[in-house]
């Protein structure tokens, strides 16, 4: 099957991304924000070619290896390719995961880490203060556009166990 050409998309899309260097990675929007953003899962390892919608509907949340928070201009323009829709596409079985965010130091304190949750509309509901332990396990919050998503996940998919650096924490 070809990639879907049109441009609208809805949670519970596959969609393909072009990587730095070639070849594709391969993402599913987990939730769609009213803003023009999306969270979206992504799953290794590094594709030659857009791959059709039969090989990704046995992909489960378990299967991911990154998970981004990013600007959607990059599905709406086309340039990140569509796929198609999850054939058993349940929001229950991929929720939206809880995220990392470090509030940098005002005072020459050594700053706070907290974990996030986010509602359906991509909004922050709950947050609390967790150990640097804690924090090293979630991604970290922060709304990129496609060009830094494009970039991250180059690295993610091509550099096992590489994960962004916190602005401001060493």
């Amino acid at each position: 099957m070809a990639p879907v050409s049109n441009h609208a998309y809805s949670e519970g899309d596959f969609f393909a991304v072009p990587l730095r260097g070639g070849g594709y990675g391969v993402g599913i929007a987990v939730c769609v924000g009213p803003r023009g953003t999306v969270v979206g899962r992504f799953f290794g390892a590094v594709r030659d070619s857009i791959p059709p919608l039969s090989e990704l509907e046995n992909l489960t949340e378990g299967d991911s290896i990154h998970v981004s928070h990013f600007r959607d201009s990059g599905l709406k323009d086309g340039s990140w390719k569509l796929i198609g829709q999850h054939p058993n596409w349940a929001s229950y079985e991929w929720p939206i995961p809880k995220f990392g965010w470090f509030q940098s130091p005002r005072d020459g304190s050594s700053g706070k880490m907290f974990e996030m949750e986010l509602d359906e509309n991509l909004r922050t509901i709950r947050q609390k203060t967790v150990s640097r332990e804690i924090f090293d396990t979630l991604p970290y919050e922060g709304v990129v556009g496609p060009e830094a998503a494009t970039i991250t996940l180059t690295l993610a998919l091509t550099r096992p166990g590489w994960k962004p650096k916190v602005p401001g924490l060493g």
